[in-house]
């Protein structure tokens, strides 16, 4: 898939499910896999929180289980994702969908993403700073 199909993608998934704010797409690219996090819902009152998410390997198969491989940290709390809604693992090239929390409270000002992938020496990390969270 090429990165103009990523792209578009990855604003489907914003626009169709995730609410995004704020909406500030971030990207890592290690070893020729390219990952997208878009922070989706993080409304105060909102009992889950969502980050879509996409992963862009050319030809490589993605087997990342998504459930054991990312944690959500705020205030030093480390939380595990209650649900990914998007494609099994196991396919080539191009693999998205939005994976949920629990919501961290209070909220705290900023959150990471960490994400373990098969065979990289160390996580990828995720932040999103959000200051005093006004709407």
């Amino acid at each position: 898939m090429s990165l103009g199909k990523f792209a578009i993608a990855m604003v489907l998934l914003v626009v169709l499910g995730v609410a995004a704010w704020p909406s500030a797409t971030q990207t890592s690219e290690v070893g020729g896999v390219t990952v997208a996090v878009t922070p989706g819902n993080l409304d105060p009152d909102s009992s889950l929180w969502d980050f879509a998410i996409a992963f862009e390997a050319g030809s490589r198969r993605l087997d990342d289980e998504v459930l054991d491989s990312i944690v959500l940290v705020g205030d030093g709390r480390r939380m595990k994702p209650l649900a990914w809604e998007g494609e099994a693992g196991g396919v080539r090239g191009h693999r998205a969908g939005v994976l949920k929390f629990i919501a961290i409270r209070p909220r705290p000002q900023e959150l990471r993403l960490e994400m373990t992938r098969p065979g990289e020496a160390k996580p990828r990390v995720f932040r999103f700073v959000f200051g005093e969270w006004s709407a």
